[in-house]
């Protein structure tokens, strides 16, 4: 078993309940998520908002280091997280923690779950679509991503009513993803 500092996949979360700032959603082009607290940045649209506070009904592990996001409401959001780690996790370790992985988002959708192999934006790791008992019919498309001692989770938590929306938000944060 690794050591260290937080478990590996430390704070998965759903049902997230969530304090948007700002109101209505701007005309204009793409924002960029910069929070300097997190590491990574990436795109979105003016129809989403930055997330001020997240409280979740449902968690795996240790709490994250760094929280934030961007929200369409109280229930619809791309929620990223970023974990350090005192292991490091590339591209050529990848597959010795999936197994690890996949055990703790399991637990989240609580029924056995394995994570498809992705890259985005440099970083290896592994994505997942599990459904979120509260708020009802939601869903989590989550992507765990690692770079070296950090793990970042980008969770994308839909309704039905928003999935294409949010569907759509996080493919563009995903393609869009940089180191900051």
């Amino acid at each position: 078993m690794v050591r260290r500092s937080t478990p590996l996949l430390a704070g998965f979360a759903l049902s997230a309940a969530l304090a948007v700032a700002g109101c209505g959603g701007g005309g204009g082009g793409d924002k960029t998520f910069d929070n300097e607290d997190i590491g990574i940045t990436f795109k979105y649209s003016p129809r989403f908002h930055p997330i001020t506070d997240i409280d979740f009904g449902q968690t795996a592990g240790a709490k994250a280091a760094a929280q934030s996001g961007v929200a369409l409401d109280k229930v619809n959001a791309l929620i990223v997280s970023r974990y350090d780690l005192n292991v490091n996790i590339d591209k050529d370790n990848l597959s010795k923690f999936k197994g690890e992985v996949d055990k703790v988002i399991s637990q989240l959708a609580g029924h056995r779950v394995r994570g498809q192999e992705v890259e985005y934006g440099g970083f290896p790791g592994y994505e997942y679509v599990i459904n979120v008992k509260n708020p009802p019919r939601a869903q989590s498309r989550m992507a765990v991503l690692f770079d070296q001692t950090t793990e970042y989770l980008i969770n994308c938590q839909s309704t039905p009513t928003d999935r294409d929306k949010i569907e759509e938000g996080c493919r563009k944060a995903l393609d869009t993803l940089e180191t900051k």
